[in-house]
């Protein structure tokens, strides 16, 4: 393996030399323009079977402790957001190979995307073992030479033969491309048991989220909502609002309303709270970059932040948001517990040392549970926004796992920075079994 350029910051681009070494190692394997045809031939063959491929795959990561960890809340069940925003992340990485361009600015973003798993990568919590990329390597190589076979055999024999044996090649150049970057990175592997999985669930998540990836989703119905007086947003402003659970950044800009989903694509940051230079905003947890007016993704063009019509009408910014109660037919309150509101919690819910997100007029708090005690302040870090429910919680101490920043629980005081500013304190009434959260007067 070669080495590694680790000076240019992995959140923009992967290596310079990315391009040079995908085509070494294509020369090497034999993969030639033929091989790039066939590939570019049997595009529809793959984003046919894309959905069962892509659930099957998420099925089997999620199977195994090491790799279903990513995928899970604090209470320990699987973060379905999450799982759809890496199924439409792979759905799209594989759209786009099968598109048969593979430049330079291909042949980085897999370097980048290689990285992404390792102590290199963006976020230090996200190290993935070189073995389980191997192995979604390997997975991904039967998934389509099963998908490509069932659709031609007996069709066209010859194009079977040549588009799996292009497949095959890629795959060689694709999976060195990945793991080059490891080095000499090892993990222990601990051998722990399988878990299962609800693979129908799975299935719908990942047809789902194909479908949103090729633009295939039907149609869905929508309502125009006054989220903000245009005056509260001056030309060069922005105001973040929240509209039946989603969080929207609505920005002024150059003249034209533009409103986007304050989730990156990468982890669901906080990304229209980013720097915004030009046209280009910045996600502040781990320097994704897009295009505003768009949503594009700059390093890779095709993943896109959700985007929102926005309008003003009689001085009011009104925006058109998914009708989600005209999606689903009503359905009848299931038996068991009392259903909590948005503020409320289930003290069972969060062990001892552990918090979670509950909602207080629209914005979320995190719980922490400290020794019998509960606390309650903004789950936003004072830094960049980080999700304090999702960092280390040591006795009366939360500390952010983007940049560290450490904060008192009780009483919201900065500990450790970078973050200078302390965090607002809810107040939390416990009534028998359920904890309820309410703003300090």
């Amino acid at each position: 393996m070669t080495g590694q350029d680790t000076e240019q910051p992995v959140t923009k681009r992967g290596a310079e030399d990315s391009g040079k070494y995908f085509r070494y190692m294509a020369e090497f394997v034999g993969f030639t323009e033929e091989d790039v045809q066939a590939i570019q031939q049997t595009r529809p063959l793959l984003e046919k079977h894309l959905p069962e491929i892509v659930g099957a795959f998420y099925s089997h990561v999620l199977r195994y402790p090491p790799t279903r960890r990513f995928f899970l809340k604090k209470d320990g069940s699987v973060d379905h957001d999450y799982l759809q925003l890496r199924m439409r992340h792979l759905s799209n990485f594989w759209m786009r190979t099968a598109e048969g361009v593979f430049d330079d600015d291909y042949a980085r973003y897999v370097d980048y995307v290689g990285r992404a798993h390792t102590s290199y990568g963006a976020d230090p919590k996200i190290y993935i073992a070189e073995r389980y990329v191997i192995g979604q390597v390997g997975f991904m190589q039967h998934a389509i030479s099963r998908a490509l076979s069932q659709e031609l055999r007996d069709v066209d024999d010859e194009l079977e033969f040549r588009a799996v044996e292009a497949w095959d090649k890629l795959m060689m150049v694709l999976l060195e491309l990945l793991a080059r970057a490891y080095g000499h990175e090892r993990e222990a592997e601990t051998y722990e048991a399988l878990v299962a999985v609800d693979r129908d669930l799975v299935a719908q998540l990942a047809a789902q989220a194909v479908e949103r990836e090729t633009g295939q989703e039907a149609a869905r119905p929508v309502k125009a909502v006054v989220v903000a007086e245009a005056a509260e947003i001056p030309e060069g402003e922005r105001k973040i609002v929240a509209v039946d659970g989603l969080s929207i950044g609505v920005f002024h800009h150059r003249g034209q309303w533009i409103a986007v989903g304050n989730s990156c694509v990468h982890r669901g940051g906080p990304v229209a709270t980013g720097a915004l230079e030009g046209d280009t905003l910045t996600c502040p947890w781990h320097g994704f970059q897009f295009n505003l007016p768009t949503g594009i993704c700059l390093v890779d063009p095709g993943a896109r932040l959700d985007t929102y019509a926005v309008t003003v009408e009689e001085g009011k910014v009104v925006l058109q948001v998914p009708d989600l109660g005209a999606e689903s037919e009503p359905v009848a309150p299931a038996a068991g517990p009392q259903a909590l509101q948005p503020n409320e919690f289930r003290l069972a819910d969060i062990p001892s040392g552990q918090a979670r997100v509950v909602r207080v007029d629209g914005e979320e708090v995190a719980v922490f549970h400290v020794e019998g005690t509960f606390y309650a302040t903004q789950e936003a870090c004072t830094h960049t926004d980080g999700p304090l429910s999702e960092g280390d919680v040591e006795g009366t101490t939360v500390t952010c796992f983007l940049h560290g920043s450490r904060f008192d629980v009780t009483t919201g005081k900065v500990l450790a920075g970078p973050a200078k500013a302390p965090l607002k304190l809810y107040r939390v009434i416990v009534d028998g079994e359920v904890g309820r959260v309410e703003a300090m007067a």
